[in-house]
């Protein structure tokens, strides 16, 4: 198949890159900031904020169409085109859940307006799902909502902030009782999911994509240590509400966890658990620069006050 991947290059698409070059004719379409790393992969550069490139650069026809990189309703200016592609994937996210009218675990029926919690991320994404239902018949279009995702080439700081605190014996600041329940997602499980969908294996719709099971914050951390194989993190509890989680935590203080029911049902992705995915990206951030342990100004601030602490360790983890 003929395949267009709107983004490719960073993370969760090249991920998704990665898993359609195996059986396909891969082409990405991105502002080429990033090198390839495949001879295989043919790249078109536009910027998608401008309608002419756009235009010049998406000039021929696609089996399907692999959306990374639609984060705002502006993105989407190619639609006219893509209107006239049988099968259309656009990677959302769990953002677009509204707490206000559904609690967690959400189920894909559940409203996706978006959730403020998200600083207006959730609200640009579930205005981008309409807007491609608005467009695309639906028998054309698969949308994937995956939580917190992780695996090799993370750009996100999430399980590197934490094991680099672990590698340099560092405390961990942490939000409240740390029971905080959350759920992830491998990068390879959003890559065998697209391929599924591209293929037609994966009938046409909406769904959560995830690990079956959720973990608290402890829970989570617990993982973490056990992977990098060091003793249990040097917990901090956080007690101030006032104090936003993210400026010393890789995750809001709000559970995320999701209904994968659907998904799961049909057999059709194996589920990667945390444990087995983390350690393929322990390995992959141990090749490639390894676990600097970098305060933030909130966690310097306290580590100055913490016993035991530095607030720089100045190592650059195991």
């Amino acid at each position: 198949m003929k395949l267009l991947v709107l983004g490719g290059t960073r993370f969760v698409g090249r991920a998704i890159v990665d898993a359609l070059l195996d059986s396909h004719d891969v082409t990405v379409l991105n502002r080429g900031t990033q090198p390839l790393w495949d001879g295989r992969i043919t790249q078109l550069v536009a910027d998608r904020d401008d309608t002419r490139q756009m235009a010049d650069a998406w000039t021929v026809a696609y089996d399907a169409v692999v959306d990374v990189s639609a984060t705002v309703p502006g993105h989407l200016r190619h639609l006219p085109r893509a209107t006239e592609i049988p099968r259309y994937v656009f990677i959302s996210s769990a953002a677009v859940y509204s707490r206000e009218s559904a609690a967690p675990p959400f189920r894909e029926d559940d409203r996706a307006d978006g959730d403020a919690i998200w600083g207006g991320y959730g609200e640009a994404k579930a205005t981008c799902e309409r807007l491609l239902r608005e467009a695309l018949p639906a028998r054309s279009l698969t949308v994937l909502r995956p939580p917190y995702v992780y695996g090799p080439h993370n750009t996100e700081q999430r399980e590197q902030f934490l094991w680099a605190r672990m590698a340099a014996d560092q405390p961990v600041f942490v939000p409240g009782d740390g029971r905080t329940r959350i759920q992830f997602c491998a990068s390879r499980t959003v890559a065998e999911t697209v391929v599924a969908a591209v293929e037609g294996r994966l009938p046409t719709g909406t769904y959560n994509v995830a690990e079956q099971r959720g973990y608290t914050f402890l829970e989570y951390l617990a993982v973490l240590a056990d992977v990098i194989g060091l003793p249990a993190a040097r917990i901090v509890p956080v007690t101030d509400p006032s104090v936003p989680a993210r400026e010393y935590f890789p995750f809001r203080q709000a559970e995320l966890t999701l209904d994968v029911s659907r998904l799961a049902a049909l057999g059709l992705v194996p589920d990667v658990d945390l444990a087995s995915g983390l350690a393929a990206t322990l390995a992959w951030f141990r090749r490639n620069g390894g676990l600097p342990d970098e305060p933030t100004p909130r966690e310097y601030a306290w580590r100055a006050t913490t016993p035991g602490a530095s607030p720089w360790s100045g190592q650059g983890g195991r």
